[in-house]
């Protein structure tokens, strides 16, 4: 009976040890996994871009007297997760918007488009000829009927923003007015800014899948698809060191140049969008976790040597 009553109480403190052991396993297990990069983080927002939103504020606290930045108003900014492999995907765009709703001649008052831009056209008596065909970037081209053109787009980069450029030589191909966006760091942006981004179809054009934008380098969203209001949702890879995201209008005097004209816009878009990022690991919460770990799996493992020895 006392022999009975050892093996009872033996296999009673194995068995507390085991669920001790599997205790630390599982805690120990937990700790790690809490911090390993198996799921992402995701930061969703939503927000209206007006018309006047210049992407050249992007990062500054008020609008600059003087108007050397163009006008218009500071443009909406997000602060991004941190983390690694970060991506930005746009889930809807939507609105409209106007390059002048306010003094341009009647015939051009109530141009509105979507977020993929626009083919708006205007003439007055600059234009479009002061935009030769044989400038560089090439200029406007006067549909041969005489009829309004359209506008092209080169602007210059500004106050550490890149510009942007985007030429079709069909009128009714170009686009103005679309929604863009620009990763930049905590700091201000300072000149030099990075080259501008080329968007023409016979460069980047506004179907690609995916777009690695540096700091500071404005770049072109539209809608977030590959196609106009279709296709894939696109990809824009989140830059290095980018800590925060603004959404804004490329806007200028007849699209060339620095920035301007903001204040005679109208309307706006609304763009609803997510960042992912992939967590970073916790050095401190690996390190706490992992003597639980190797004190769990060692335990075990002398339990497996000692059952083994009485099996045989």
């Amino acid at each position: 009976m006392q022999g009975i009553c050892r093996r009872r109480f033996s296999v009673g403190l194995c068995a507390v040890g085991r669920s001790v052991a599997l205790t630390c396993l599982a805690a120990a297990w937990a700790g790690l996994c809490a911090d390993l990069p198996n799921a992402q983080a995701t930061t969703f927002s939503s927000f209206t871009v007006d018309s006047k939103s210049n992407i050249y504020l992007a990062g500054l606290s008020v609008v600059p007297s003087g108007g050397s930045y163009g006008g218009g108003s500071l443009p909406p900014g997000v602060s991004l997760p941190v983390g690694a492999s970060r991506v930005l995907r746009f889930l809807s765009v939507s609105g409209s918007v106007s390059f002048n709703n306010v003094d341009a001649p009647e015939a051009y008052i109530g141009q509105f488009n979507g977020p993929d831009g626009g083919a708006v056209e205007f003439a007055d008596a600059n234009f479009p000829s002061q935009f030769l065909t044989n400038a560089s970037p090439p200029g406007l081209i006067s549909p041969a009927d005489g009829s309004p053109t359209t506008f092209y787009m080169a602007m210059d980069s500004y106050g550490g923003i890149s510009g942007m450029n985007l030429f079709e030589s069909i009128p009714a191909d170009r686009r103005v007015m679309f929604l863009s966006g620009v990763f930049i760091a905590d700091s201000e942006p300072a000149a030099p800014a990075p080259a501008s981004l080329d968007f023409s179809s016979t460069s980047l054009g506004r179907s690609f899948t995916e777009l690695s934008p540096l700091l500071y380098q404005t770049f072109y969203i539209g809608d977030g698809r590959t196609g106009d209001g279709s296709g894939d949702v696109q990809t824009f890879i989140v830059p290095t060191g980018a800590t925060r995201l603004f959404l804004g209008i490329v806007d200028g005097s007849y699209f060339v140049g620095g920035p301007d004209y903001y204040d005679n816009n109208a309307g706006s878009f609304v763009a609803s969008f997510a960042v992912n990022a992939v967590p970073e690991i916790n050095p401190a919460s690996f390190s706490s976790a992992l003597p639980l770990l190797v004190g769990a799996i060692a335990f075990l493992e002398q339990r497996r040597q000692r059952l083994s020895r009485i099996a045989s």
